[in-house]
């Protein structure tokens, strides 16, 4: 045996040797990280952790909102979008400055991140809250000088105190809204801007948070919440979503009924990746909507179509004075009810294709979850935003 190779023999064992010995070191540091999430898990399940599964949901959805990041927002347009009237969109300019690192070898580099960079697919959603009452601080002015407190601060105090708030704090809204801009177009128009531009829709007939955007006039100051969600994903596989429907290369049928459903399906249709899907597959829109006149985005239907996207509006109301179909006959008469069922609504085998609901109610989105799985359409392939 010549010195050479004895010398690579040596080597290769105590090399052997070193990766055997790290191996070991990383299994065993691995059993004590698995060791010690047990021992908290355990402790966080005892105790009524708010992050753990047996704990005080309350708890848990109130350190969630304390430490949620609020930014200021200024309603810059508060414009019709149905012909009449009742739904509006609000454009909101949110307070979005960031530092730019400038020097010899970076140039335009941002120092942290902006608020509209989270804002990554459609279907995220934002939370609201409302600036203090002028007339229950001047009331609560008042109940300090010993006068009796007014109707309005008693209302404001017992809206506070339904709504979960701290004394002192804004009062939130209790509904979230989906962004209704697309996440491109929100960064394009924020481009070059201390600001993000989005866009909600909001109903003047709709609840009270909705009642109370719809009043809010160019110049209104109100708090937006960072973006939240994970926007169209499947409510059982979190690997399954708008994107990757577009990448398998699937028909997409989207069903939206009122402002709640329509708002999200607005920013997948303007979204720039599905409007490229729209030119090789097929992408149809249901909407249910009241009647023509309630209709929203009605003169943004053209251009849709243009794109690629077949627009199928189905309007509740009935001409003849007969009773209105509940949401879920029309839904079921429209999409499954058709020449050729759910295949002509898809335009192909069901199986192949991705579904995005938005704004049905609880009843009719899990009877239409049932009638879709039934005629083929996998349960994963059935999209949802969080907030639904």
């Amino acid at each position: 045996m010549t010195p050479g190779t004895h010398g690579e023999r040596v080597f290769t064992k105590l090399a052997v040797c070193r990766r055997s010995d790290k191996s070991s070191h990383r299994w065993a540091k691995r059993a004590r990280s698995a060791s010690r999430c047990r021992t908290t898990a355990s402790a966080g399940s005892e105790n009524g952790a708010p992050g753990s599964l047996t704990g005080d949901l309350k708890t848990a959805v109130r350190d969630a909102k304390d430490h949620k990041k609020w930014a200021r927002a200024i309603v810059v347009e508060n414009k019709a979008e149905s012909a009449d009237g009742q739904m509006r969109t609000l454009v909101l300019s949110v307070e979005d400055h960031v530092n730019y690192l400038d020097g010899r070898r970076m140039r335009r580099r941002q120092e942290g991140p902006r608020w509209v960079d989270a804002y990554k697919v459609p279907g995220q959603f934002v939370g609201v809250r409302y600036p203090p009452d002028p007339i229950s601080d001047s009331a609560s002015g008042s109940i300090d000088a010993g006068d009796a407190p007014s109707s309005n601060a008693q209302a404001a105090a017992a809206a506070a105190e339904s709504s979960g708030d701290p004394p002192g704090d804004p009062p939130t809204a209790r509904t979230l809204f989906a962004i209704s801009s697309s996440p491109y177009s929100a960064r394009r128009d924020s481009a070059n801007l201390d600001a993000s531009i989005i866009e909600l829709l909001v109903h003047r007939d709709g609840c009270e948070d909705n009642r109370r955007l719809a009043s809010l006039g160019p110049g209104s100051l109100i708090e937006v919440s960072e973006v939240m969600g994970r926007g169209f994903a499947s409510l059982f596989n979190s690997y399954v979503g708008l994107l990757s429907g577009l990448e398998d290369a699937r028909n997409l049928l989207l069903i939206g009924a009122g402002c709640r459903g329509i708002a999200p399906l607005r920013a997948a249709i303007e979204w720039t990746p599905v409007q490229a899907h729209s030119t090789a597959h097929r992408v149809t829109l249901f909407y249910f909507a009241p009647s023509a006149l309630s209709a929203a985005y009605l003169k943004d239907w053209d251009s849709w179509r243009e794109a690629g996207v077949q627009v199928n509006p189905v309007y509740l109301e009935s001409s003849n004075g007969s009773a209105a179909p509940s949401i879920w006959e029309a839904v079921k008469g429209a999409v499954l009810g058709g020449q050729q069922g759910l295949m002509g609504a898809v335009g192909g085998d069901p199986r192949d294709c991705t579904v995005l609901v938005a704004g049905l109610p609880g009843d009719a989105a899990a009877a239409l979850s049932r009638a879709l799985t039934a005629e083929g359409v996998a349960g994963e392939r059935i999209l949802f935003c969080d907030f639904f």
